[in-house]
This record gives structure tokens, C-alpha cells and sequence, in this order.
């Protein structure tokens, strides 16, 4: 009896072509299964949370004129691609803005700018903190990370000086 006969069926049953095919389906269904079952998708295997939760996230924008800490406001939501976001400023602190300057001897001294601000603002949104990259008014969100305080009225940019998660 020969393996394969003249019109190329196996053991004069089954079409090679065929069982190819229906091998590659099983094999593809298979790997899917295994993927989307793999504790490897979840850190240490562990489940994602179940819950949104606030994540707060405070950006500081360093000398800044002054119009740019009267223009923010609690409760301004954050824009992103030309439309407002979920994140909204909750807190808002404005400072003398520190200043290096140079002293008739030539040497840096500290002093606070008597015009320019520090602005320090929280931003806060609802998300899923199982998530890889955390993302906040549709920026990602990390400590030392660029961020841009940009509402319908002000654009500041900032940096991230705290990412912090919260019940409420």
C-alpha cells in the first residue's frame, strides 16, 4: 500500500492538502488559547484590578508668568487632542518662582523672581491601575516625565514630580 496515491490522498483517504490546513487552524487556535490564559499577561501572574481608582498626578511648571497661575482654576478639565479629558485640576499652588541670579562678585546667589511663578498643580483621573502605561489627561504619567498642563485657557509645560493611586 503507498503512502500517498495517484490523486494525492493519504493512506487513499484523506487529502494532504487538507490535513495541512485543518493542522494550521489547530495549531493557530491553540496558540491563541494559550496566549489569552498565560499568567505571563498579569505581573507575577496575578489578576488585574477589578477597580478604576483616582490616580493623582502633581506637575510642577518652574517660572511661569504670572497670567499663567491666575488662568488655572480647580475644576478646569485637562484638554488633550482637541477635546476635554476625565483628568481635572484638584489642587493648585503658586509660588515666587526660585531664581539663580549673579552677584557684583560674580557668584550664584538664590533669590525668588519678582515677577515669574512656580506653579504646582494636581491632576486627577479615574483609570485602571493595572495598566503598563498609566496615562492622565491622555499624557502618560511618570515621575520625571514631561507633562503638559494644558487646559481650554493655559498650556504650561510641566514636570511630574508624584504619580499617586487612591480610592477616593
Amino acid at each position: 500500500m503507498k503512502l500517498v496515491d495517484e490523486k494525492g490522498k493519504l493512506f487513499g483517504k484523506l487529502n494532504i492538502v487538507d490535513l495541512v490546513v485543518v493542522v494550521i487552524i489547530i495549531a493557530i487556535v491553540a496558540a491563541v488559547v494559550v496566549r489569552f490564559t498565560s499568567s505571563k499577561l498579569n505581573a507575577n501572574g496575578l489578576n488585574p484590578a477589578s477597580e478604576d481608582q483616582y490616580c493623582y498626578v502633581t506637575a510642577f511648571a518652574s517660572l511661569q508668568v504670572p497670567e499663567v497661575a491666575e488662568s488655572l482654576n480647580i475644576g478646569d478639565h485637562i484638554v488633550a487632542g482637541g477635546k476635554y479629558t476625565d483628568a481635572e485640576i484638584v489642587d493648585i499652588k503658586v509660588e515666587p518662582a526660585a531664581y539663580v541670579g549673579v552677584n557684583s562678585e560674580g557668584k550664584a546667589v538664590y533669590s525668588e523672581h519678582p515677577i515669574w511663578k512656580d506653579v504646582t498643580v494636581v491632576v486627577k483621573e479615574k483609570i485602571d491601575p493595572s495598566n503598563i502605561t498609566i496615562k492622565v489627561g491622555g499624557q502618560e504619567a511618570r515621575v520625571g516625565y514631561s507633562y503638559i498642563i494644558k487646559t481650554q485657557t493655559v498650556e504650561a509645560n510641566a514636570k511630574i514630580r508624584g504619580v499617586e493611586f487612591k480610592d477616593e
